[in-house]
């Protein structure tokens, strides 16, 4: 972080620490102080968190770095109520009147309205292919032009904004006058004009001259074509930064602060600074969100993700795969994204994809392995309860892993090294099952089961769907549903037994003509190629088998990736072999005809080349060169003859 200006830190760190209830179990990473700070919330019980994420602008299609920011808050969102027991309001805005989407909608001729329905329908089909869960209230801003129109009219009767021409200004001057801080979130910013330009937007009047270079619009005066409400100003539109400023208030500020606002990073300046000025101004307080909370960048490949470096990925693009490229599951992309802190910078690239979906493979083959476990247990009538000292060693790495999950969601939702604590209780049950198979004993099915539970639920508490199959959800439960695993053997039971009538066909007529390679061979293809279709992986595991259920859809892409690892393989061996036959025939090549058809007119014995092809003398230099080069040849078409 580059060093902030005298002025800037004085700005910089005023936070007032909310009042303290009771020791407190949550620590965020607050931006308004740029620091770790104990979590308070503001409600008296320490029960109700209320929360603003800054929604869209509705005008093109949501990119991984909208993904990135949803997906990141959806997770806060979870950990905050599954997992530390709060009870979240959780309110995200949709900005349907914009300078963009003025913009697009005269460029596609068509009204700003029927715009920003369209882009607001399809971000909204994004968020629920990502599992992103609805917010309690999602205000648009033109659903809330009244309560804007009276939140500026307050702004004004307070002494904070200004009239002219039918547009209304904020008065940064007045704020500070009254000794409120413009720029607590970036003092170092302020002044920037590129990016306060931007957050005026492209339709911003050039006619009006500002009381101050800092003020911004609250109300803009509408030109001819642009979408106007009436205000006692004039018919006009409101500004960018007020919109969210009136929703929070109307939704869940009611005249006071609010826990948690959280969006991108890049938002943080004009918008955000902007934002608490409103705020402030209209409710005469020096505070009005309590903890800020932001993404951090998302990159490409390590470069900032823009249209004009043709690295601009959607949503849709990367979920459904673009330009030859895989698409990535949902959950893949969740995983993704929690094995980056949230508000630290994440760099979307093939080994980002590549780690991600390693870990959702080891996780994934950690439950089927258990699945399978379960299956060869004794049955609770036969079953030992007494608990072994491999048990009791599975169960306090079960314990443990809780502890660590939870001290780290507990410190600013840190989930990566959560995953780690994860990995570290699937390493040690697959160390209590090898333990086990060595000697020949049965796991525990309660050891085993309560492990694996915990793993299970703590993915399903981060919003990521799949890693277990029904199959294995009923197994983790101990005693399965009955009716669940007879509705899914029902549905299963017509292909799986036309697979298996095939397959007794193929067999008998191999037997009928004595071909044991045509056996092994059909016993092969139901492996590999009939049986991941109906979603069971059959392993090969000593002298027999074990199968496991898992999704077809991830059956099939693992099978497309051996297929294209044995092709690149193949294809790196047939080069290999085109390298060694070209360089074999160049050593058979006799060292006295290697120049013979170069550009040389005369040889000496050996054939090296004396003249070029004008009948000049070559330079000794060349000569050497060429001698060289002949005396290697001699040593390899020697070598090749001997053979």
């Amino acid at each position: 972080m580059a060093a902030l200006s005298e002025k800037a830190a004085a700005v910089f760190g005023r936070w007032c620490r909310p009042c303290d209830q009771a020791p407190p179990k949550l620590h965020i990473y607050n931006s308004l102080t740029r620091s770790k700070v104990p979590f308070y919330p503001i409600d008296p019980s320490g029960q109700r968190v209320t929360m603003y994420v800054c929604g869209p602008t509705v005008y093109d299609a949501a990119h991984l770095g909208h993904a990135r920011t949803y997906l990141q808050f959806d997770v806060i969102r979870r950990i905050l109520r599954d997992v530390l027991g709060y009870d979240v309001v959780y309110v995200m805005n949709v900005t349907d009147v914009d300078d963009k989407i003025i913009v697009r909608s005269q460029e596609r001729g068509i009204t700003p309205e029927a715009l920003a329905r369209e882009w607001e329908r399809k971000f909204l089909e994004d968020m629920t292919a990502l599992g992103v869960e609805r917010p309690s209230a999602m205000p648009r801003v033109t659903e809330y032009v009244p309560e804007i129109v009276s939140f500026v009219e307050t702004c004004v009767s307070n002494g904070f904004a200004y009239e002219d021409r039918g547009s209304v200004y904020f008065d940064t001057k007045a704020f500070e006058s009254k000794g409120h801080d413009y720029g607590k979130l970036c003092p170092e910013n302020v002044g920037n004009e590129g990016l306060m330009a931007e957050g005026e937007g492209k339709l911003a009047s050039t006619t009006f001259t500002k009381r101050d270079d800092r003020d911004f619009a609250l109300w803009k005066a509408s030109k001819p074509g642009e979408p106007t409400w009436p205000s006692p100003w004039g018919a006009g539109r409101p500004g960018w930064h007020i919109e969210c400023s009136a929703m929070i208030e109307h939704t869940i500020g009611h005249g006071g602060p609010i826990d948690i606002h959280g969006g991108g990073v890049d938002l943080k300046f004009p918008h955000h600074d902007n934002e608490l000025a409103q705020q402030e101004a209209f409710c005469n307080c020096r505070q009005t969100v309590n903890y800020f909370a932001h993404t951090g960048h998302l990159h490409i490949r390590g470069l900032k993700m823009s249209k004009s470096l043709k690295n601009f990925i959607t949503i849709r693009q990367a979920l459904e795969g673009v330009d030859g490229l895989e698409g990535v599951r949902p959950s893949t992309m969740r995983i993704m994204f929690c094995l980056v802190q949230y508000n630290a910078p994440c760099d979307y690239s093939d080994n980002m994809l590549a780690n991600a979906r390693a870990m959702e493979k080891k996780f994934r083959e950690f439950f089927l392995n258990v699945a399978a476990a379960l299956r060869v247990v004794d049955s609770d009538v036969n079953a030992k309860f007494k608990v072994r000292p491999e048990d009791a060693s599975l169960l306090k790495a079960r314990d443990d892993c809780a502890k660590e999950v939870r001290a780290r969601f507990l410190d600013d939702f840190d989930t990566p090294n959560a995953v780690k604590a994860l990995q570290k209780l699937v390493d040690s049950t697959g160390s209590y099952l090898s333990t086990l198979e060595a000697t020949n004993s049965q796991p525990s099915s309660l050891a085993l089961c309560a492990a694996a539970r915990y793993v299970a639920e703590t993915w399903l508490k981060l919003g990521v769907q799949g890693l277990c199959s029904d199959e294995v959800l009923d197994a983790l439960r101990v005693y399965p549903s009955q009716t669940s695993a007879k509705k899914s053997s029902g549905a299963a039971s017509a292909p799986l037994l036309d697979a298996l009538s095939n397959f007794r066909d193929g067999v008998r007529g191999a037997g009928r003509t004595q071909d044991t390679a045509g056996v092994l061979r059909l016993c092969d293809e139901l492996r590999d190629l009939v049986l991941p279709e109906l979603g069971v992986r059959l392993e090969d595991k000593g002298a027999g088998s074990v199968w496991k259920l898992d999704d077809p859809e991830v059956l099939r892409a693992e099978r497309a990736r051996k297929v294209e690892e044995a092709q690149a393989k193949a294809d790196a061996k047939r080069l290999a072999a085109e390298k060694a036959a070209a360089k074999e025939a160049a050593a058979r090549v006799d060292p006295r005809d290697m120049f013979k058809n170069g550009p040389y007119k005369a040889f000496d014995a050996d054939g090296v080349p004396t003249q070029n092809d004008k009948g000049e003398p070559l330079p000794k230099s060349q000569f050497k060169k060429l001698k060289k080069q002949w005396e290697a040849q001699k040593k390899a078409f020697e070598k090749a003859s001997a053979k």
